[in-house]
């Protein structure tokens, strides 16, 4: 009788100790990073999963959290990013830029950049963000003939882990002689509808007024920032 009396004891303390760590388990905070988080202001578009990856942009990237800090890691290496949590709104600081982020549904979109076909300015389907259709390689071009001649080439690449490089070369002659030049820029960009605001290695912010249009003879989809055309320079539908 005082062996089964025993047994049962034993089973009951199983059993309570089972439920006592289900419950802990049960109480065990999640990661409340955890969801979909856009930025309106800059076009970006994050998922933060619970298995430690993250995708900026549908550009995938490894991710720690510590204290109040994201330490998001790519194969350029790391970058720490200091962050707020309040309810549904993230707000992190990027290189001495503040975002703010708000939770989203999965799937959900920035508003799309609308016009008329009369002002040259087309509906954009923009995916998960005003970046990412963005990404590419734009390019002006103009040139002078005559007496004097001039030509001006500038382009610039918006990479989709969101940094850009920028060139231009210039040359001119004439009956004064002639002169070339070269230029060169890189730094981090973001987007929104109606800006692109480049973060220079050398000049600091700025932010330039953008439009979307489609060449009127070619209909390659062209960047109009601020006031000069670049057309892209691979092949790519119009907007």
């Amino acid at each position: 009788m005082k062996h089964a009396v025993v047994v049962v004891v034993i089973i009951a303390a199983t059993l309570l100790t089972a439920v006592s760590v289900s419950a802990q388990e049960q109480e065990k905070p999640k990661n409340p990073l955890v969801g979909h988080w856009l930025c309106e202001e800059e076009g970006t578009k994050v998922e933060i999963r619970a298995n430690g990856t993250l995708t900026i942009d549908a550009t995938e990237f490894a991710y720690k959290v510590k204290n109040s800090v994201i330490n998001v890691i790519g194969e350029d290496g790391a970058m720490a990013i200091p962050f707020e949590l309040v309810g549904d709104t993230l707000t992190v600081e990027v290189e001495g830029r503040e975002m703010v982020y708000k939770r989203v549904k999965p799937g959900a979109k920035s508003a799309g950049v609308t016009g008329n076909a009369g002002s040259g300015i087309y509906d954009v389907q923009r995916g998960d963000s005003a970046m990412q259709g963005l990404v590419g390689k734009w390019c002006y071009m103009s040139s002078l003939t005559g007496s004097n001649s001039y030509m001006s080439s500038r382009c610039f690449i918006l990479n989709a882990n969101g940094t850009y490089e920028y060139s231009a070369e210039s040359s001119s002659g004439g009956t004064a002689g002639s002169t070339a030049g070269q230029s060169y820029d890189s730094g981090r960009w973001s987007a929104t509808s109606t800006t692109l605001t480049a973060l220079s290695n050398s000049q600091g912010k700025t932010v330039y007024p953008i439009e979307l249009r489609n060449h009127p003879k070619t209909g390659d989809p062209m960047i109009v920032v601020d006031g000069d055309a670049y057309v892209t320079a691979y092949q790519r539908r119009p907007w």
